[in-house]
This record gives C-alpha cells, structure tokens and sequence, in this order.
C-alpha cells in the first residue's frame, strides 16, 4: 500500500506511532507499506478514518483522496470530526465541556 506511506510521511509520522494510533506492530505497519501484507477491511477503514480518506483511494482505486467534499471545513476539522464521531455519548460530553472550558480562556 504505497499510499499508506505517502499518507503517514505528509503526516510526518513514524511506522512506530502509526501503529500505535491503529493498535498493531511497527512490523504490520512495515509489511502493508511494503506489500508483504494486506490489511484487513476493518484495518483499511481504521486506516481511512485516521487519514481521512477512502478506502478506494487507500487501496489505489481512486485518484480522489477526500471522504468528504465540504469545502468549509480544514483537513484539520474533518479529523476532529471523525474523531469526536467515534466517542461514546459520554466522552462527547466531556470533550465539549474542556472546549468550553478552552474558549473561556
């Protein structure tokens, strides 16, 4: 998956803390880089989350790297998105408390 690279260095980010973020080796991220191994598909989503991207493009079948098309919100902002979607109802209640909490500062 030579995108998977391409995805992790504009991201300057190391095999060793890509495979932290996705719970597996330094070595399983190592052998989907190189194409010793390919992920499975709940991988390849957790993998196009992170970097917010489609699995088509992970996987070479799209040139189009975007998951959305909103133009008004940063990479950035569709990270935290994504991110933020994932929690349970609980920690969205805490995270919106210490943003708050952020912008009276």
């Amino acid at each position: 998956m030579k995108r998977l690279r391409e995805l992790r260095e504009a991201r300057h980010m190391s095999q060793q803390r890509l495979a932290i973020e996705l719970n597996v080796t330094q070595a399983a991220v190592s052998k989907y880089e190189m194409g010793l191994s390919e992920p499975d598909i709940a991988m390849l989503k957790n993998i196009s989350e992170l970097f917010n991207v489609s699995v088509d493009y992970l996987i070479g079948n799209s040139d189009i790297p975007a998951r959305y098309t909103r133009t008004d919100l940063s990479a950035d902002d569709i990270l935290i998105l994504d991110k933020f979607h994932r929690l349970n109802e609980l920690q969205k209640a805490k995270a919106q408390a210490y943003i708050q909490g952020l912008l009276k500062e």
